[in-house]
């Protein structure tokens, strides 16, 4: 028999996306209502459960957060037309396995440039001025401690920043330094239109320099095979004592070893990292026992704006393809 005409108060549902992400309680206000969806997650070492497996079969496009695309999903969903990350960072896709399918895999990027470089300044001007231990000291009622601290504090004015990485979050956290009144000195693999340049009077540095010289090092580019364990124990040997290290981009371009033994043994007055080589970040990970090290949850770029703002731009590029047989945006594979 004919299945039932839809209820003329639900909406006609001409989408089905499997997301795949861990837990997720905010994900019904994200969804519109017309599409049809299910959740799905990766078990140990990316490898996902038949059942799971089953639910993606007839899904048109899977909108992925940091769980894997591989040739066993990619071998499981039989409509699938397009792949849309949930962010920027791409490690965790086959795109090559995609790409002999014909199937793009696209990203957001810039979605969340704004969110990422106010975290980044936020460590830097907490780190320089031994926020967070202020807080404790003052909370413990040890007056004369907390304002012993400002022997090791500094000013963030006529201080060098030096950006690794001058994209979109790079050159965002550049005009915000630029604000501070720091000297902005950068190096990027790509090369960076003028007109960004002008516009926050960044001057290009070979990466050497720019770590003997910077005050303060940001780390804003992509993880690549040039980027990953850029920042060394050799790099780290670079750096002056007295510099501060950012990073809000991608875990496994620092040696977080190499990083505790550096500010361990005071070689490095103090680092905030965002992003780490296992996540979520496991018991042992070095950096949780480093001194003057702040650690964050990857959340850099997740703001309310930016949540709704992401899954806004990955659903209109979903729907582009899915409904309206369009190119995507943001094509990472080539296809």
């Amino acid at each position: 028999p004919a299945a039932p005409a839809p209820h003329p108060l639900e909406p006609v549902r001409t989408v089905k996306i499997a997301y795949l992400a861990k837990a997720r309680p905010d994900l019904k206000e994200l969804v519109p209502q017309d599409i049809d969806y299910v959740v799905v997650q990766s078990g140990a070492g990316g490898v996902y459960s038949q059942e799971d497996l089953a639910k993606c079969a007839d899904a048109d496009a899977l909108v992925i957060s940091m769980e894997p695309v591989n040739e066993q999903m990619l071998a499981a969903c039989k409509r699938l037309k397009i792949v849309q990350r949930l962010g920027v960072g791409y490690e965790t896709l086959d795109l090559k396995a995609a790409a002999k399918r014909g199937i793009p895999c696209c990203n957001v990027p810039g979605a969340n440039k704004e969110a990422v470089a106010e975290h980044g300044m936020t460590l830097i001007m907490a780190l320089a001025r031994h926020l967070l231990e202020a807080d404790r000291l003052t909370h413990e009622l040890k007056w004369p401690e907390a304002r012993l601290l400002t022997q090791h504090t500094f000013e963030l004015y006529g201080k060098t920043i030096g950006i690794v990485g001058l994209g979109n979050t790079g050159s965002q956290l550049a005009r915000r330094a630029r604000a501070f009144g720091m000297r902005i000195v950068y190096n990027d693999i790509r090369e960076i239109e003028a007109e960004t340049i002008e516009a926050v009077g960044a001057q290009f540095m070979e990466k050497e320099q720019l770590f003997r010289e910077a005050d303060i090092i940001s780390v804003n580019t992509d993880l690549n095979d040039q980027s990953r364990n850029m920042i060394d124990a050799k790099a780290l040997a670079l750096m002056k004592p007295t510099s501060l290290l950012v990073c809000c981009a991608r875990g496994g371009i620092i040696d977080e070893a190499a990083l505790r033994e550096a500010l361990d043994a005071g070689r490095l007055a103090g680092a905030g990292i965002d992003v780490f080589s296992e996540e979520p970040i496991r018991p042992d990970n070095p950096l949780l026992a480093a001194k003057n090290c702040i650690v964050t949850s990857h959340v850099a770029g997740v703001t309310d704006e930016t949540t709704r703002r992401i899954f806004s731009w990955a659903h209109d590029n979903v729907r582009a393809v899915v409904e309206r047989g369009e190119k995507p945006r943001w094509v990472l594979n080539g296809v």
